[in-house]
């Protein structure tokens, strides 16, 4: 029913029980260690960034305390699974890196059959492209009410230009590399991504809501 009241409430109690399902899993052996979330997030970031992130970088992407993620990492690197490097921009901090050991932890963690990963197997590209035209809204949303920072969103670049493309199947166009692109290539985290301004953005958003004509 489309005018259901409830249904938005519906829509949370979905997405709160998935939540907690994948949460379960990550406390879960299934071979891999038991692993709070914070820690499987912090090895999934890592494996994504090749040159490395300050531990600031890491926290604001989680949206988490500076001492709350400083006992985490201790943690990690207690276990073997980061190394630190120095930071060839500001030789003061540092970088850091997951080691041979954490890498190959990252790489099972992201394998296509745990996590939301697993619950993705089934969907074909349209309804892909649907549920990430949707985090990109509610990311949107997060950041909004003040609940996340950091997140490298193609809704949040300065490069992303909602429905400029006069291509219906590929309506968005990427100006860092100057391609047009779907609803299912748009990306939650972007290793390119340069943050827009606030009057980029808000217009991004504005535009992005609105679906255009079919």
């Amino acid at each position: 029913m489309p005018n259901d009241p409830n249904h938005r409430e519906q829509a949370a109690a979905g997405l709160e029980q998935l939540a907690a399902l994948v949460r379960a899993q990550a406390w879960r052996s299934d071979g891999l260690p038991a692993l709070p979330p914070t820690q499987a997030a912090v090895l999934r970031m890592l494996a994504a960034s090749n040159e490395g992130l300050r531990a600031g970088q890491i926290a604001a992407r989680l949206d988490v305390s500076a001492a709350s993620l400083s006992d985490t990492l201790k943690a990690m690197q207690a276990k073997g699974w980061l190394l630190r490097s120095v930071d060839a921009d500001d030789r003061r901090a540092s970088l850091l890196h997951l080691s041979k050991q954490g890498r190959t932890l990252a790489a099972r963690l992201n394998h296509p059959e745990r996590g939301m990963a697993a619950l993705l197997q089934g969907l074909d590209a349209a309804d892909v492209g649907a549920l990430l035209r949707v985090t990109q809204l509610l990311v949107g949303q997060a950041q909004q009410q003040g609940m996340a920072t950091g997140l490298r969103t193609c809704q949040g670049c300065r490069y992303f230009q909602p429905f400029a493309s006069s291509d219906a199947r590929q309506p968005h166009i990427c100006g860092f590399l100057d391609q047009a692109f779907g609803d299912a290539e748009l990306r939650a985290d972007c290793a390119e991504q340069a943050p827009a301004d606030e009057a980029l953005l808000a217009a991004n958003r504005e535009r992005f809501r609105r679906r255009p004509p079919p």
